[in-house]
């Protein structure tokens, strides 16, 4: 819950905090994952037998790893989409060269077909003067 100084009511191992510093739903969800990695870190064999200050170090270095791994994944993300644009930029480049050889051969196409047009004309021509000799 929400109060109006902008506070959210959390539980986290069993114990109710009030916290700030982003929207309740965001602060819920941070709450609720850190409480997650405590009841996670509280099955493990010996973890209850640890000082608290310890029990503290182990769940820092639990959510570090977390953040490292997660970090380590979006760097390979961002690669394989760096990689993926590069690609997608080499077969843009493939389809407009190959629209211009397209353009090119049409222009070629368009060219024969009116020299054919003009040879045949010809042809005509010089048949029809070959009959009148």
């Amino acid at each position: 819950m929400s109060n109006k100084n902008g506070q959210t009511s959390v539980v986290i191992d069993g114990k109710v905090y009030m916290i700030s510093g982003g929207s309740t739903e965001h602060m819920q969800k941070v709450s609720a994952f850190v409480d997650s990695k405590i009841t996670e870190l509280k099955l493990q064999a010996g973890y209850n037998k640890l000082t608290p200050e310890y029990q503290n170090i182990l769940l820092s270095l639990n959510l570090a790893e977390d953040l490292i791994k997660l970090q380590e994944e979006i760097a390979i993300f961002k690669q394989e989409h760096m990689e993926n644009e590069q690609e997608i930029y080499r077969i843009k480049q493939e389809i407009v060269d190959k629209d211009m050889r397209i353009d090119t051969a049409n222009k070629l196409v368009i060219e024969y077909k009116t020299k054919v047009n003009e040879l045949q004309k010809r042809i005509i021509e010089l048949e029809t003067r070959n009959d009148t000799f």
